[in-house]
């Protein structure tokens, strides 16, 4: 019996992270996942962000299921009306670290042809059901062509 097995494996290096591992099984499950070796690398930077930008959110909520934007970093040296010490904060950095890899996440996507833009964009052709539709599907396939060619493309 002929090995059926079609795509890419998981690497080894990825294997031992719980995230990066899950994002490759999501994507690329083995058996038959349609990527090919070329597209190694971008899968490998996938599961990279996605586990950045994990980090980050667990950063950004600190382990207490609240959102964290902002940073206590100390006092402003003046009080406030009631007499009361007035937070200096900033901007938590995690949000910055999230928007990179949200972003990164959003190209690679694109790049791999996962993205749901990319899945609406070329949707997957169905196949014929009677001779009759076969026939009809190679004919306007031929029109096609032939149209493409005599405006130049």
């Amino acid at each position: 019996m002929a090995d059926t097995k079609r795509g890419v494996s998981m690497p080894d290096d990825i294997a031992p992270d719980p995230v990066q591992s899950a994002i490759w099984e999501e994507l690329a499950p083995e058996g038959n996942n349609g990527f090919t070796e070329q597209d190694v690398p971008n899968l490998r930077l996938l599961c990279f962000w996605h586990a950045v930008a994990k980090q980050a959110q667990e950063a950004i909520a600190k382990g207490d299921g609240h959102i964290n934007i902002f940073d206590r970093i100390g006092t402003k040296p003046y009080k406030a009306k009631d007499g009361s010490s007035v937070p200096l904060v900033r901007k938590n950095p995690a949000l910055s670290v999230l928007k990179e890899a949200t972003a990164q996440i959003r190209a690679l996507s694109d790049l791999l042809g996962i993205s749901p833009r990319c899945r609406a964009a070329s949707p997957v052709p169905q196949q014929p059901r009677s001779a009759n539709a076969k026939l009809l599907t190679m004919v306007l396939t031929d029109r096609e062509a032939k149209a493409r060619k005599a405006a130049g493309a």
